[in-house]
């Protein structure tokens, strides 16, 4: 019975230890934190651009309790996972065309090729002057800009599906579907998220940089106001806010995401 209990409850027991790499990396980051306050606090009044921890503080605050900060926040995200979608949607798609067919592979790679050469800065430029600096501008410059991307990695995934598991499929006579979500899904499924781990942190930047020359809101609207005044302490909260909702996506939708997803390995 002891024995039961035991099995039982060890696994319960494991899941709330903490171990002692998230210690030293929580203490690590707080170190660091700390002396760059610290250095912020002792050499601010000897520049003629840096604000004063205080002054960043208030103004900090302020914009917290601002309803029009999440208004911006709201519509830098929904741009970003807009046109997140739709370049991870045709990156999959030129990736199986590719995968299926070698006419199809001779005519995607090259354009491929040239969206992986094109500076992002110059996706943004081409998309907003065609668009005329509309959403639909900043949708195509993140979906331009994360194409190529997506289409590399799963492309590499569906080459690495082994080949004597879509045998065996045939020869039970799997449905299109079965084969689709027992074997496809799971062989697919780290390339899935690490292509989208990728492009996730390529599009935030490049979402920012396409609001910095077109919105009249989101975070990079914010930034160019920040410029425009020369305004170090805007700069330095609204980055704070940047990051905050990059570690909210991948802290708190894909990494718990990915534990349920690939909890079978355990």
């Amino acid at each position: 019975m002891s024995a039961q209990n035991a099995v039982l409850t060890g696994p319960r027991d494991r899941s709330f230890k903490i171990s002692g790499m998230q210690v030293k990396r929580a203490l690590l980051i707080a170190g660091l934190v700390a002396v760059t306050l610290l250095a912020w606090q002792l050499l601010w009044d000897k520049t003629d651009w840096l604000s004063s921890p205080a002054e960043t503080w208030v103004f900090f605050v302020e914009t917290v309790c601002n309803p029009a900060t999440y208004s911006n926040l709201a519509a830098t995200a929904s741009r970003l996972f807009i046109g997140l979608f739709i370049g991870y949607i045709a990156g999959l798609t030129a990736a199986f065309l590719m995968h299926k067919s070698k006419w199809w592979d001779r005519f995607t790679r090259p354009y491929v090729f040239i969206a992986l050469s094109t500076p992002a800065l110059a996706f943004c430029l081409i998309s907003l002057m065609v668009f005329s600096l509309s959403d639909l501008g900043v949708y195509m410059a993140i979906a331009g800009t994360v194409f190529p991307f997506v289409s590399i990695s799963l492309l590499a995934g569906l080459n690495s599906i082994d080949a004597h598991l879509t045998e065996m499929t045939e020869v039970f006579r799997f449905s299109w579907f079965d084969r689709l979500w027992h074997q496809a899904i799971p062989d697919m499924a780290p390339h899935l998220f690490s292509a989208f781990r990728n492009v996730h942190a390529l599009a935030w930047k490049v979402v920012v940089l396409a609001e910095l020359f077109s919105a009249q809101n989101g975070i990079g609207y914010q930034y160019k106001r920040a410029y425009a005044f020369f305004s170090t302490k805007r700069l330095i909260v609204w980055s704070i806010f940047f990051m905050l909702m990059v570690m909210i996506v991948e802290y708190g939708i894909l990494r718990p995401l990915e534990r349920v997803v690939f909890r079978w390995r355990k």
